[in-house]
């Protein structure tokens, strides 16, 4: 399925996004977190979301016996709710209550699978893009009353029993999302998986971690399905986890008012196109009032925005071998930098392009030698012209507000060979000495090698997507590393490479090897080191001496 954001990734100059969905939505807390990103980093933007989720609803049709009241469909109402909001895309989140907490029967299944089928069509005959979001997971753990789960059996099922294992029917119905193409939906998130893994990382630390009541997320729920959003959708990969994702009251300013927004808004579009639960959005406001009074939330968001930069930058302080580290973003990405002890003169640095604290031998010689270490998180952008953009901005920030040196040692670990080298080849003045370890410089070999076992479509689209091209125009572009050799090599920027032999996953007679080799016929200098036996993992080497010491007889600040 092709990627719905932008080949030089930046976010949309405006765009209308409604979300039509259940309890999960019509809470909405995961699209106040997607409102205060885009405040916060995108201002200059008028992305405008409009949560129109109500509690109990389905697509299916399907409602449990004893549910106080049947439950709602969300047909009854997708004709206003389409005509009144004027979506450019619609974000649909269902399942949860389609398979009505009994085990999984076919018969169940297809009810929800026509609906939302029928629900993404009805959404693509208006006009608008039509993005599914799988179910999120039901986590019978986190279910504070345990009599309220039963193990088998459908006969004395109510609305407060549920199957104990549930999540094994979202799973199926997750898959099913999944497997939607291009002729059934516009885009695809998948919030289940993200949502489970986040919720057995947290029980790895506390066994006892409740992620909500077992349907409803807490608000780091809601934080995963936010970020798996940006990153689908958007192509901004974020881990770190902000310090208002908590179920406390928040403690930033524009957080705090644009969910205070965010609650005004919802309510009033909720009642405004209506819908057939008995239980009523209460203090909703006639809409026309509600976008009064959020006028007056709008001038106090964007001037907390103005007066709080702190929000944006988010800077945080930690430790990294014994060493100060500082996490911060920008320009809406992550970005961090390990400071030394005792800074080398001329304040060098180096760059890892991607993977940062993997097989960091390397990395930590360095830096006990005076190095600063950065990293800016361009995840999944294949070293395209937007990811080589935003690298020159971070660099910028780099040296004139942290006064790092105006040249920089890139390392590319594997994809990080696309990220490093490209960036090289497009601003070779900014770069000292390349090391590429085990790295992918063709585009061609990957992610595009149909051939190989671990090919990835989905990856492969979201590549093309980021260049700007298809399978018929890349042929022809010109935009892998190996096809960009003459701009660094006239630069005269050392390359070190360091390659295994049965690199099973980027082999080096396809990658390392071709790039050496056309590197010294341009007159280049590089240096090969060939692990014998050497595959894929582990990078580096197992005394980064040699890598060390490349490095530091050919870079000098001063």
């Amino acid at each position: 399925m092709k990627p719905l954001f932008q080949p030089d990734a930046t976010l949309p100059k405006e765009q209308r996004i409604v979300f039509l969905g259940d309890s999960l939505t019509d809470n909405g807390t995961y699209i106040a977190y997607l409102d205060a990103y885009f405040r916060l980093h995108a201002p200059d933007s008028n992305i405008t979301l409009i949560n129109l989720g109500v509690s109990s609803e389905t697509t299916s049709g399907l409602s449990e016996p004893s549910h106080p009241f049947p439950r709602p469909v969300v047909f009854d109402r997708l004709g206003r709710a389409l005509e009144k909001s004027r979506p450019d895309w619609v974000l649909v989140c269902y399942g949860l209550n389609d398979g009505i907490y009994y085990p999984f029967s076919e018969k169940r299944f297809a009810a929800y699978r026509d609906g939302m089928l029928r629900l993404l069509r009805t959404i693509r005959a208006y006009g608008a893009k039509a993005i599914a979001l799988t179910p999120p997971p039901f986590d019978a753990l986190s279910v504070q009353e345990p009599e309220r789960l039963q193990p088998e059996g459908e006969s004395e099922y109510s609305y407060d029993r549920a199957y104990a294992q549930y999540e094994t029917v979202m799973q199926r119905y997750a898959d099913w999302i999944l497997s939607l193409d291009d002729s059934e939906a516009d885009g695809v998130v998948n919030i289940h998986g993200p949502m489970l893994a986040q919720v057995a990382a947290a029980r790895r630390v506390d066994p006892g971690y409740r992620s909500g009541d077992g349907v409803h997320p807490n608000a780091r729920g809601h934080w995963e399905m936010a970020k798996e959003i940006l990153r689908a959708l958007f192509n901004v990969t974020l881990e770190r986890t902000p310090d208002d994702v908590t179920d406390d009251e928040p403690q930033s300013k524009v957080y705090a008012l644009v969910q205070q927004r965010h609650q005004l808004m919802s309510a009033a579009w909720k009642e405004h196109v209506g819908h057939t639960n008995p239980s009523k959005a209460e203090h909703a406001k006639p809409l026309p009032e509600a976008l009064a009074a959020s006028e007056e939330l709008e001038d106090r968001i964007r001037q907390a925005v103005s007066e709080h930069p702190e929000e944006r930058r988010r800077l945080r302080e930690s430790e990294w071998r014994g060493c100060k580290r500082l996490d911060f973003m920008l320009g809406g990405r992550e970005g961090l930098l390990v400071l030394p002890k005792t800074p080398a003169a001329g304040n060098p640095w180096i760059w890892r392009a991607e993977f940062f604290d993997a097989f960091a031998s390397a990395d930590e010689a360095l830096l006990r030698q005076g190095w600063s270490i950065a990293y800016y998180r361009l995840s999944d952008m294949y070293g395209s012209p937007g990811a080589v953009e935003r690298m020159r901005d971070f660099q910028r920030d780099m040296t004139e507000t942290c006064g790092l040196a105006d040249k920089t040692v890139l390392f590319g670990f594997s994809r990080g060979g696309l990220y490093s080298f490209n960036y090289a080849a497009t601003y070779p003045e900014q770069v000292a000495l390349l090391y590429l370890d085990a790295p992918a410089v063709d585009l061609r070999r990957w992610p595009g090698d149909k051939s190989r076992d671990s090919f990835s479509a989905q990856a492969w689209l979201e590549c093309l997507t980021q260049y700007g091209l298809t399978e018929d125009t890349f042929a022809d572009a010109r935009v892998s590393p190996i096809d960009r050799v003459e701009p660094v090599a006239a630069a005269k920027i050392p390359i070190l490479i360091v390659t295994g032999d049965q690199d099973e996953a980027v082999p080096m007679e396809q990658n390392a090897l071709v790039l050496a080799e056309r590197y010294r016929q341009l007159g280049g200098e590089v240096e090969l080191i060939i692990k014998p036996g050497g595959k894929h993992h582990p990078h580096s080497l197992s005394d980064p001496e040699p890598i060390v010491k490349f490095i530091v007889d050919r870079v000098r600040f001063v």
